[in-house]
């Protein structure tokens, strides 16, 4: 009589082709998370690194322009003129200047003014007080108070830029939104003598380029 088998140890019984199968199934699938987390990661990082580019990108290309300003300042007289200013350290061309003239004793929003400065000198800035603005020296009294309201302006790169008193630094589709925004004959220091006096008189300014 034969005696009933005895007992494999579990290691012989273990389906080691199948072990072996599954766990190739886990690493392989191991491995494209790891590859999958990884390029999510990589993406992540480069997208930023473009975003930071771009930023970077439009920082320098808004430096020059976001060194021209406009703002007023009292005189002796009791008026009070615009000032016109480039703190870089290039000039800045096709600079347009509209504003309003508000003599004493008038309670509307003034009458309005453009002025074309061909070229702003590089760290300079300009007075623009009643008798400047004016189409004639006598068109806005001497006392009257000049308000700087919007500056279009080309930078050395040739691009356009607006700057307005109320709204931020923005590009500027140039020239052609005047129309609309002041309706009035500019008055040009080409022609103006009182205007090319005031650019000549351009006054340096102490800090530049910064």
């Amino acid at each position: 009589m034969v005696g009933p088998e005895p007992a494999r140890p579990w290691w012989h019984r273990f389906d080691w082709a199948l072990f072996a199968t599954i766990l190739s199934v886990l690493v392989a699938a191991g491995g494209l998370i790891f590859t999958g987390v990884s390029t999510y990661y990589a993406t992540q990082v480069a997208i930023d690194q473009l975003e930071q580019s771009r930023e970077d990108a439009g920082a320098q290309e808004r430096r020059q322009a976001a060194m021209v300003s406009a703002w007023s300042e009292r005189q002796k007289n009791g008026g009070i003129s615009g000032v016109l200013a480039n703190r870089s350290l290039d000039p800045v061309t096709a600079v347009y200047v509209k504003g309003t003239a508000t003599s004493p004793g008038d309670n509307t929003d003034g009458r309005s003014f453009l002025v074309l400065i061909e070229t702003l000198p590089p760290c300079s800035k300009i007075s623009l007080p009643p008798n400047v603005v004016g189409r004639t020296a006598d068109e806005f009294a001497a006392d009257a108070r000049i308000r700087v309201e919007t500056v279009w302006f080309r930078d050395a790169q040739s691009l356009k830029w607006r700057r307005q008193s109320d709204a931020p630094l923005a590009p500027s589709a140039g020239p052609q939104e005047l129309p609309e925004l002041s309706g009035n004959t500019s008055n040009s220091n080409n022609f103006s003598k009182r205007l090319a006096e005031a650019v000549a008189a351009a006054k340096p300014m102490i800090k530049c380029g910064e």
